[in-house]
């Protein structure tokens, strides 16, 4: 993905604490589904999704299927394959809950609209170096619990009940979001905990981030 610069709205206190102290605060995903969260933070569905197959109808005797692939992936029933099975208006799916894990939000475009996604954002900071500044909080989150960076990647604005596309499980559930808000125009970084146990939002003041941070005038 393009890793240009990314952008931080928020209210100028904690812009202004990240340029001077290296400021951050590293989020859960599983704390952002909190509803005390100002608008454009809070999601209840976060890290959640539905993965779903419809078969109106399919014969085993045609042949091959993704409906009868579809049948074994989600485990609905178990097949023998020399016997012959008829299948009429079944939907099959699949709910996924991600295990919490902590995140950092920015967005990759700098404009006012993106900027009024978020509540109470009066200031904008640039990651004009994003491979040395999530690098770098990499290292640091690493002295307070010891993680595994997952992804540093776009988030994808659609419905959280997905349709199977014949192979995979699709678009990672701690990487989407609802339509609504795209707007924001979202990049995250997840890190995977190593240790079992619950985890919560970290607070991290490390004066190493600065050098890949500046001040951004508010967008018109």
């Amino acid at each position: 993905m393009d890793m240009t610069s990314f952008y931080r709205y928020s209210a100028k206190k904690y812009n202004d604490a990240l340029l001077a102290l290296g400021n951050v605060r590293i989020g859960t995903l599983h704390d952002f589904r909190n509803e005390e969260h100002k608008k454009g933070i809070a999601d209840v569905n976060e890290g959640k999704k539905t993965v779903s197959h419809i078969i109106k109808y399919a014969n085993s005797d045609d042949g091959p299927s993704i409906h009868f692939d579809a049948i074994e992936k989600f485990g609905a029933i178990g097949r023998n394959k020399d016997s012959s099975i008829l299948l009429e208006n079944v939907h099959l799916s699949r709910d996924f809950s991600f295990p919490d894990c902590y995140i950092h939000c920015a967005s990759q475009l700098y404009s006012s609209e993106t900027m009024a996604q978020f509540e109470g954002s009066d200031s904008c900071v640039e990651i004009f170096d994003v491979l040395g500044f999530y690098n770098r909080l990499t290292e640091t989150l690493g002295t307070v619990q010891p993680v595994r960076l997952h992804t540093v990647q776009k988030v994808f604005y659609m419905e959280r009940e997905e349709r199977w596309d014949g192979k995979t499980w699709g678009v990672h559930p701690a990487l989407i979001k609802e339509p609504v808000f795209s707007p924001q125009v979202e990049v995250r970084a997840i890190w995977i905990p190593v240790l079992a146990g619950n985890i919560s939002p970290v607070v991290i003041n490390d004066v190493g981030l600065i050098r890949y941070c500046r001040s951004k005038k508010i967008p018109q």
